[in-house]
């Protein structure tokens, strides 16, 4: 048995914490039971029970899963182990959340024979599928914010565990929300293609068993995630082949709901590719922004980047590549095949040059964020969201109350005349801000404390 995974299962799993685990829910199984109202059932009861104990309990103890040992100055030398990461990541994840995981599998198996009887086989099972998913996922979550914070070298405060735990519950929230939308009682898009049926791809799938399907994806592309960073902590590299997968399929799996997009002005005259393209870079972009916030940003790194493009060391560069890199190039270059199919076959091009106009500002926000995180003293990230902040709210809300409204465009993507004069705008703000980041990337401070380019530059 994974060594790690052991030893959190005797620290976890003790007889005493058991039996008070299974006291505990019987009696409060039975409470209910007795009570005999309608609105509260055994099931019903059992499904809060597991949410308490696998989503609110379970998040908490993945997050610190790593975070304690750091803080217990353990970290270091279980990192000298010869565990693997694989190991090490199924011990830590499941293995300090084995406990919620014992009182989360009487929960289940009381809420399954309830719906075995009164809904069947079927259900029964979905149910199954449903609750190991949304468990999986958020303790899985949790965990990953854990471990991302643990390579950027971040304190670990009770507030910063507690934000991990968020990011946990926040996608148990979304997972259940999406689950709703397959219950005929709750169905928010029965109005695209019914109640029970979801489309995709122009196809008309059942909703349930699609809806199940694309949670264990998503609960294994999470834990792929948590492995990779692992590996990470580790002092191991990464490939790029993952990250790049996952950006395939997520650009696949998002382009095929364009028939749930709203027909409004926004979408307004554009047929089925243009649709799947905007979905397929709307997901491109906010990858983009959510792990260039998320992933750190070493000067050294960039620096060596440089050094091996530059000698032409092409599969050292490509693989060193961070993953918000490889996002925004997928944003790029589906974005630019947006542009051009609109182009090509719509005779309104405004939609084009708002999206050009989109590429530029996001090459402007992500230039932002590698210059803050250069700023010594200061929380880089949290700057570069202030600054972003300042862009897109309070400054175009100054500048119209001083009635220059069309100055807006300085800002963020607006319909101008001429139609060009837009992109234009953006992407000399995106290129400015580039060359400097590009250009403080390659600058390294000097032992007498003067600033020297890299030799890598």
């Amino acid at each position: 048995m994974n060594p790690e995974f052991q030893r959190n299962l005797w620290l976890e799993l003790t007889p005493r914490r058991m039996v008070l685990m299974i006291v505990l829910l019987a009696l409060a199984f039975l409470a209910v039971a007795l009570a005999g109202g309608t609105d509260f059932t055994v099931g019903g009861a059992a499904q809060w029970l597991f949410y308490l104990i696998v989503v609110l309990w379970g998040t908490r103890n993945a997050a610190t899963a790593v975070v304690g040992e750091i803080r217990d100055r353990t970290w270091d030398m279980q990192r000298l182990s010869s565990l693997t990461p694989g190991e090490m990541t199924w011990g830590k994840l499941f293995g300090s959340t084995s406990f919620n995981w014992f009182g989360g599998a009487i929960c289940l198996a009381v809420l399954t024979f309830d719906t075995l009887t009164h809904k069947g086989v079927v259900a029964a099972l979905a149910d199954i599928v449903y609750y190991l998913a949304i468990g999986v996922i958020a303790q899985a979550a949790s965990f990953l914010a854990s471990l991302i914070a643990a390579r950027r070298r971040q304190a670990h405060s009770r507030l910063d565990v507690f934000i991990y735990q968020v990011v946990g519950i926040a996608a148990a929230i979304a997972v259940n929300s999406v689950w709703s939308i397959a219950d005929p009682a709750t169905m928010h898009l029965a109005h695209v293609v019914g109640a029970d049926v979801i489309a995709w791809w122009g196809m008309k799938l059942d909703a349930r068993l699609f809806l199940l399907a694309s949670l264990a994806v998503f609960a294994g592309w999470l834990l792929a995630g948590c492995y990779r960073e692992m590996r990470l902590e580790l002092q191991m590299r990464n490939g790029p082949s993952v990250w790049l997968a996952f950006l395939v399929f997520i650009g696949v799996y998002a382009a095929g709901f364009d028939a749930w997009l709203p027909k409004d002005k926004s979408v307004e005259g554009l047929d089925a590719v243009s649709l799947r393209l905007g979905l397929a870079v709307s997901v491109y972009a906010s990858l983009t922004y959510l792990m260039v916030f998320l992933e750190p940003k070493d000067r050294v790194h960039y620096r060596w980047l440089g050094s091996q493009l530059s000698s032409a060391r092409l599969g050292a560069f490509f693989g060193g590549l961070q993953a918000w890199m490889m996002a925004y190039v997928a944003t790029l270059l589906c974005g630019a095949g947006l542009v051009a199919w609109i182009q090509l076959h719509h005779a309104d091009t405004t939609h084009a040059m708002e999206i050009a106009a989109g590429l530029g500002f996001l090459t402007r926000d992500v230039s932002i964020f590698v210059l803050m995180r250069g700023v010594p003293g200061r929380r880089g990230d949290f700057a570069a969201l202030g600054t972003l902040f300042a862009l897109y709210v309070l400054a175009p809300v100054i500048v119209k109350g001083l009635g220059g409204e069309s100055l807006s465009m300085l800002f963020y993507p607006q319909p101008t005349q001429p139609l060009w004069l837009g992109p234009l705008v953006a992407w000399a703000e995106g290129l400015t801000l580039a060359v400097l980041a590009l250009s403080r990337a390659s600058i390294r401070n000097s032992p007498a404390g003067r600033s020297q380019p890299s030799p890598a530059s």
